[in-house]
């Protein structure tokens, strides 16, 4: 794969600026941090971070990016035009790992039981024909955003669990979220997989049943916080300060939704970071609430998981190379699950 740079411009990239610095002189002294996220809640620690000073008290002049799926914000990490991501992890990524080009630093959100994180949505036409279990992919066409992203090995998570050869599956590219809403809406497809937010507003326009959620069915790591390694070995202080600010917000957003025993709560701050997530995900606060992601307090990484992911992407003919894992999760910075 070549690394392509690509403007962050393009495509409405929107961004969220931490509060004005007071002087020239001061500015010079911040560390940089343009970070790149999809607009999910999964991103809502980096913008409580944001939001709440926690970067600017690092010292970081921190920018978010939102972009519309993983593959090319790591293209524009890789390129040089972002210093952070932390997004779900995907093939584009696998393969630029591939390359010695990533190191991931922390976890993002991961795919557990009781968190609405990634639906199954089956068309109310495939519905009606029959289609209502995982056993009943076979045979069906399921709409993804791209192939070699989340949701692709979402199905193949189902798919090995219940026993339906990928091969009997048809997986169909459909680009961006919005559209597998509406071809589900148009029910020109069976099912499809995408985020809870866009899953939610399917099934509560009763445009589409929802099968389950896939966290429920097979618990994975989902995203994590990565960068490049000429950043990681060359800008460990800013990466430091980077995490620093970015499990605080971690912290926050488990105080607000999620119990000490890892289950789904409101907290009292729970309205001050929906309100704080509604604005910057311009979705409603109804919605978000049905649909919060699980995060772990310490930012730490399933890592058999990832390994899991990487053999997948392997097995699938989509990645190029081999990635070590090992190298890939840089432990100067990472924690690992017990």
């Amino acid at each position: 794969m070549v690394i392509a740079r690509r403007s962050l411009l393009q495509g409405g990239a929107a961004f969220l600026t931490s509060p004005a610095i007071s002087s020239p002189a001061l500015a010079q002294q911040r560390g940089r941090a343009r970070i790149g996220v999809l607009p999910t809640s999964g991103a809502g620690p980096m913008y409580l971070a944001l939001e709440r000073g926690y970067f600017a008290a690092e010292g970081l002049d921190a920018k978010i990016i939102k972009f519309d799926s993983a593959q090319p914000l790591a293209v524009s990490l890789a390129a040089g035009d972002l210093d952070f991501g932390a997004t779900s992890l995907a093939v584009g990524f696998y393969n630029l790992a591939a390359q010695g080009v990533m190191r991931i630093i922390a976890a993002q959100g991961r795919d557990n039981a009781g968190f609405p994180n990634n639906g199954f949505v089956v068309s109310n036409k495939a519905w009606e024909s029959g289609f209502r279990s995982y056993k009943d992919m076979a045979g069906r066409s399921v709409g993804i955003s791209t192939l070699g992203s989340a949701p692709h090995y979402c199905v193949g998570l189902l798919a090995d669990k219940y026993g339906v050869p990928m091969s009997k599956i048809d997986v169909q590219s459909l680009k961006t979220n919005p559209n597998i809403v509406a071809t589900i809406a148009g029910e020109r497809i069976d099912a499809g997989v995408m985020p809870s937010t866009f899953a939610l507003s399917l099934t509560r326009n009763n445009q589409g049943k929802l099968l389950g959620w896939v966290g429920d069915e097979s618990p994975w790591q989902l995203g994590a916080a990565y960068t490049t390694t000429k950043v990681a070995n060359e800008r460990g202080e800013d990466v430091r300060k980077f995490l620093r600010a970015y499990k605080k917000g971690m912290v926050d957003f488990a105080d607000a939704f999620i119990t000490a025993d890892d289950k789904r709560k409101d907290g009292p701050t729970s309205e001050m970071v929906l309100a704080i997530l509604s604005k910057h995900l311009d979705q409603p606060v109804e919605l978000l609430r049905a649909g919060i992601s699980y995060v772990d307090r310490e930012a730490r990484l399933d890592g058999p998981d990832i390994a899991r992911q990487v053999a997948w992407y392997k097995a699938q003919g989509l990645l190029e190379g081999n990635v070590d894992v090992e190298t890939l999760i840089d432990k100067r910075y990472a924690g690992l699950l017990p």
